[in-house]
C-alpha cells in the first residue's frame, strides 16, 4: 500500500510538472468520442461534388448529416449521396422546415415536405434510405408571435405531434432543434397549460440544443450554462440531446454567438471542454456544428 501511495504521489506531480501530459489523452477526443452531427443545407452540393462532401464529412468523424429537402432535385442524387454516406456509416436525415410552418398556409407546406419524403422512401433501396427526419421549425421567428404567443405556439404542437405520428409511420426517427431558452417559454393552449420545453421532451425523444455561444463556460452564460436547463430535462424524460454550437458570420453584435472569429483550433478546445462536461451525462448524444459549409470554411 505504501508503494503505491508513492507511486500515486510521484504521478500526480509529474502531471502537475507537465500539464500538456494530462490532456494528452483526451485531446480532441469531442471528436473521437462522440457522435458529431451536422447541418447540410446547400443541397447543390449533392449535385456537384458529392465526393468531396463525403470526405470532409468522414475527416471531421461526422456520424450524422442533417440534409436539406429541396423538391427541385433530382431524387437520384439523393439516392447516390445517401448510398455513399451509408457507406462510410453516416447516418443521413430530412432535414426541413420554416417559422412559416406554424402559420395559417403552414399545413400545405408540411404536407409538402410529407409527400415528398414518403415518396422518395418508397422508390429508395435500404442503403439509399434516410434513416430519420429532422426538423428546425423555429415558431418564434414567425411574424405574428410576439402578438398572438398561445395561438402559434399552438400551432407549433399540432405539428409536433403531427410529424411525431408521421415518423413512426415511415419508421423514421424524429428529432427537432429547440433553443437553449425554451424552457423559460409557457403555453396556455388547447393542450393544456405548462412549460414549453417539458412538453416537447414529453412527444420528442431527440432534440439539438442551439446552444450558440464561443467559450464553454463564462460568467455570463457559456454553452454548458445556457444548455444546462434543457439537460436537466432530457435526463428526466429520457431525451437524446445533442448540444450544438454555430460557426456562421454573423454581425458584430452577435460575435459571441458563433465561432467564426476564434476559428476551428479554439472551437475544438472550448468543445473538449464541453465533451468532457457531459460525456457521463444520461442525456448526452453528441455535439452537432451548425453547419457544414461554414465549419469547412473556418481558419485553424
Amino acid at each position: 500500500m505504501k508503494r503505491i501511495l508513492i507511486l500515486l504521489c510521484i504521478i500526480s506531480l509529474l502531471l502537475n510538472a507537465f500539464p500538456s501530459m494530462a490532456l494528452a489523452n483526451t485531446t480532441s477526443s469531442w471528436k473521437n468520442s462522440t457522435t458529431i452531427s451536422t447541418w447540410l443545407w446547400d443541397t447543390s452540393e449533392i449535385v456537384t461534388k458529392p465526393d468531396s462532401v463525403i470526405k470532409r464529412l468522414v475527416d471531421n468523424n461526422v456520424k450524422i448529416v442533417f440534409l436539406q429537402v429541396n423538391d427541385t432535385i433530382a431524387i437520384q442524387y439523393y439516392k447516390d449521396f445517401i448510398s455513399k454516406a451509408s457507406a462510410n456509416q453516416i447516418s443521413v436525415y430530412a432535414l426541413d422546415g420554416s417559422p412559416d410552418w406554424v402559420s395559417d398556409n403552414g399545413l400545405q407546406l408540411q404536407q409538402a415536405f410529407i409527400k415528398w419524403l414518403t415518396n422518395y422512401q418508397k422508390a429508395a433501396l435500404i442503403n439509399e434510405k434516410f434513416k430519420g427526419i429532422h426538423l428546425d421549425v423555429e415558431p418564434y421567428e414567425n411574424a405574428r408571435y410576439d402578438a398572438e404567443t398561445d395561438s402559434i405556439l399552438e400551432k407549433y404542437q399540432a405539428f409536433i405531434l403531427k410529424f411525431k405520428a408521421q415518423s413512426k409511420k415511415l419508421e423514421l426517427e424524429f428529432g427537432i432543434d429547440i433553443p437553449f431558452w425554451f424552457y423559460g417559454v409557457n403555453y396556455n393552449t388547447s393542450y393544456g397549460q405548462g412549460n414549453v420545453a417539458e412538453w416537447l421532451c414529453k412527444q420528442v425523444k431527440s432534440m439539438t440544443i442551439m446552444a450558440y455561444r464561443d467559450k464553454a463556460s463564462c460568467p455570463d452564460g457559456g454553452i454548458l450554462e445556457i444548455s444546462a436547463a434543457e439537460m436537466k430535462l432530457f435526463a428526466k424524460y429520457k431525451v437524446k440531446g445533442n448540444i450544438a454550437v454555430e460557426t456562421g458570420k454573423l454581425n458584430n453584435a452577435n460575435k459571441f454567438v458563433t465561432f467564426y472569429e476564434e476559428g476551428q483550433d479554439c472551437m475544438d478546445q472550448e468543445l473538449e471542454l464541453v465533451y468532457q462536461s457531459y460525456k457521463d451525462n444520461s442525456a448526452f448524444n453528441g455535439i452537432a456544428v451548425h453547419y457544414f459549409d461554414s465549419w469547412m470554411k473556418m481558419a485553424k
